[in-house]
């Protein structure tokens, strides 16, 4: 199994399922599974292995899916931060203005 072939996969699947949004997903997305990599590449072998039953497997993998998604959470509120830093800043910006 050749992880790097695989975690492609898995990107291009993930955003062909977002369709319009994948431009914009594709950093995020591509960051977070990096951030897991390790660990989904333990879990495969773990699987391919038999170190895991389907059971162990399947509980693991629900646990990458939940790290995958509070990842992608986190990454949103910190873009939502910046965009409120820059509205916030524009606005500061017409406030000073009015008031000379």
């Amino acid at each position: 199994m050749n992880i790097n072939d695989l975690y492609k996969q898995m990107l291009d699947t993930a955003l062909n399922v977002v369709g319009d949004e994948a431009q914009q997903m594709s950093g995020p997305l591509q960051k977070a599974l990096n951030a897991q990599k390790a660990s989904i590449e333990a879990l495969a072998q773990a699987k391919l292995n038999g170190e895991i039953n389907e059971d162990e497997f399947t509980v693991e993998l629900e646990r990458e899916k939940a790290i995958l998604e509070v990842e992608l959470i986190t990454l949103e509120i910190i873009a939502k931060a910046t965009v409120q830093k820059a509205i916030n800043a524009a606005m500061s910006c017409l406030t000073s203005a009015l008031a000379r």
